[in-house]
């Protein structure tokens, strides 16, 4: 692959345009277009927010059996300082193509409508419909996913995420959970801090709690994501140097693996709130929100149908032995199995360069993850 290459070019276009959050407009509008382009039978914009539309195109071919989803994002992360090139520049350095969503996630998402393009342009053996869409908003809450299932036409029997697994396919995922924290005493004058409740004094008391609940999941191992994790991120509290605070708010992230139940980790919360209230009488702890995340965790099961002719396909296409693996981040998958679509993710390049300055995708990840998709999506349209 050089700079000339088509699927070169069209990520190139697709870096250009600076899709952070709430700046989706431009590409989503070029991608639309360039569906009713490559053909597509039909192509719609759904608006997600003001100004902020999701794409999605169907094509059909033979008959109409199966039906697989393709999905990817359109925002990237701001690019931030430190960079050597312009990030909505698409350059290739070494064997390296450097920009803004090179990898996370305008690579994957320029595979998938490459390989969506091959498949029109040579449809033989294919009898299905597929159903190429494009998201926003992944990065900050999954508005576009969660608005995007929700569409009459987006359902099917399989789905194929973009995001970077250097091109292997991926079963599953890791989920987040973010409760905010509140902890409320009493303010008094710190000359006499005996006579209040201090609430930076309960929030190092949570310290302690959240300790305690790391260690509980510290035998948790999941085959495919790795362990689960709890930390503080977040903290606020104090008026004044001479007060002692009445309040103070504890930000804590949780990360889940395939199998944790979410309900029963929202109420382990709940007890920590108790744990901590019950220590300073007179005090009140209390889970005040849920920050939204990109959602709880997903897996697909390695004997399924799908995983099993997507790794079949993906060896055939890459040479490359196909083991059940998952990544350690959020994506949209888990919105496809909640509406009961079997999900697996494909993509060039890793996680590891994904929101750094100088992130790059490999020209040859490009190819062979295009190749990938478009062996998996036939596979499975037989």
């Amino acid at each position: 692959m050089n700079e000339h290459s088509e699927l070169f070019q069209l990520l190139k276009k697709m870096v250009s345009f600076p899709s952070t959050d709430g700046s989706e407009a431009g590409i989503s509008d070029f991608l639309a277009e360039n569906a009713r382009t490559m053909g597509m039978d039909l192509v719609e914009q759904q608006e997600v927010l003001p100004g902020l539309k999701n794409v999605i195109a169907v094509k059909t071919f033979g008959r109409g059996g199966k039906r697989i989803v393709l999905n990817s994002h359109m925002d990237v992360v701001p690019p931030a300082d430190g960079w050597d090139t312009d990030p909505y520049d698409l350059v290739i350095q070494d064997d390296r193509a450097y920009g803004r969503g090179s990898t996370d996630a305008k690579g994957p998402l320029a595979c998938l409508t490459m390989a969506v393009k091959r498949i029109i342009e040579n449809p033989e053996g294919v009898n299905g419909t597929i159903v190429y869409t494009a998201v926003v908003d992944e990065e900050s809450h999954s508005t576009g996913a969660r608005t995007l299932v929700k569409h009459p036409q987006v359902y099917g029997d399989y789905c194929i995420v973009g995001e970077p697994t250097l091109s292997r396919v991926a079963v599953s995922h890791n989920g987040s959970l973010r409760p905010v924290i509140v902890a409320e005493g009493l303010s008094v004058h710190a000359s006499n801090p005996e006579l209040g409740i201090n609430a930076i004094r309960i929030a190092a008391y949570i310290s302690q709690l959240v300790d305690e609940i790391a260690e509980e999941i510290s035998g948790i191992v999941h085959p495919t994501t790795g362990k689960p994790s709890i930390a503080i991120t977040m903290i606020s509290g104090g008026v004044q140097e001479n007060v002692v605070p009445d309040r103070c708010e504890i930000t804590i992230d949780r990360r889940m693996v395939p199998g944790e139940d979410e309900q029963q980790l929202r109420q382990r919360f709940d007890r920590l709130c108790w744990q901590a209230q019950e220590h300073f009488p007179g005090s009140r702890v209390y889970v005040d929100h849920y920050l939204v995340t990109t959602g709880p965790a997903a897996e697909t099961p390695a004997d399924s149908e799908l995983v099993q002719t997507a790794f079949a396909a993906a060896k055939a296409a890459s040479g490359e032995e196909q083991e059940p693996f998952g990544l350690t981040c959020n994506t949209d998958m888990n919105h496809f199995t909640r509406a009961g679509i079997a999900t697996v993710i494909i993509g060039p390049g890793t996680i590891t360069v994904a929101h750094k300055p100088n992130e790059y995708v490999a020209l040859e990840q490009l190819e062979k993850s295009c190749a990938v998709d478009e062996a998996v999506i036939r596979a499975l349209l037989k």
